[in-house]
């Protein structure tokens, strides 16, 4: 009978075959997938279901060399600052820790898992954004501005909608982003500056494109 090899999980994903050395206690469940950043997976942690963001070699060195920043801190007290706003509390993830930084394990941050779909995925299901979704949006980006709070716009690019009870309520999770220093200026299209668009140019930041979604969506439905 052959033994079994006790560094390999029970279930899950075998950590040294994703290429990461983690401290114990912290299991891989599954892959949630890849960008230039790094990887995220679902993970198991002190009994909680998370999200573990481990980020490639050339990301932090990027940021360590052009802002002079460790990128998994980074997101954490970007995470962090929009916590610190009770109105912004539910519609972020909670950070918990971060591994790596001594150069020992792979450098991974460690999050609430956000178990949601997109803005996109909804609409689709629906034909359209719900009217107190786009309220909910319009409350976030009011708060943000308010406080001086930045980065909105490119937090809630990746945002996913988790369901409560019958509402859809956006939770932001990824605040690796570079925050832009000024607002997006509004850009009317061909036919507003030829005065022949019936629409207003949409407003900037996430919200206009959360409109221009929801218009596609409500023509597409007829």
């Amino acid at each position: 009978m052959t033994e079994p090899n006790p560094d390999t999980p029970a279930s899950g994903l075998d950590p040294h075959a994703e290429g990461l050395k983690l401290p114990p206690g912290l299991e891989l469940l599954t892959k949630v997938g890849t960008g230039r950043a790094g990887t995220v997976y679902k993970a198991r942690f002190q009994g909680e279901t998370i999200a573990l963001k481990a980020y490639k070699p050339s990301a932090a060195d990027w940021y360590r060399k052009k802002l002079d920043k460790n990128i998994a801190v980074y997101e954490m007290m970007q995470n962090r600052a929009y916590r610190k706003q009770s109105e912004l509390v539910n519609y972020t993830a909670k950070p918990i820790r971060v591994v790596g930084q001594d150069g020992k394990l792979s450098l991974c941050f460690l999050q609430e898992f956000v178990d949601g779909i997109t803005l996109e995925e909804l609409g689709e299901r629906y034909g359209h954004i719900p009217g107190y979704l786009m309220r909910t949006g319009e409350a976030i980006a009011r708060v943000c501005e308010e406080h001086t709070i930045k980065g909105v716009d490119e937090f809630m690019k990746g945002v996913k909608l988790r369901q409560k009870a019958s509402t859809w309520v956006p939770v932001m999770f990824d605040f690796k982003h570079i925050p832009n220093d000024g607002p997006r200026e509004i850009k009317p299209n061909l036919l507003q500056r030829l005065g022949i668009g019936q629409r207003p140019p949409s407003q900037p930041g996430f919200m206009g494109e959360w409109e221009l979604l929801n218009r596609r969506l409500e023509k597409e439905a007829g």
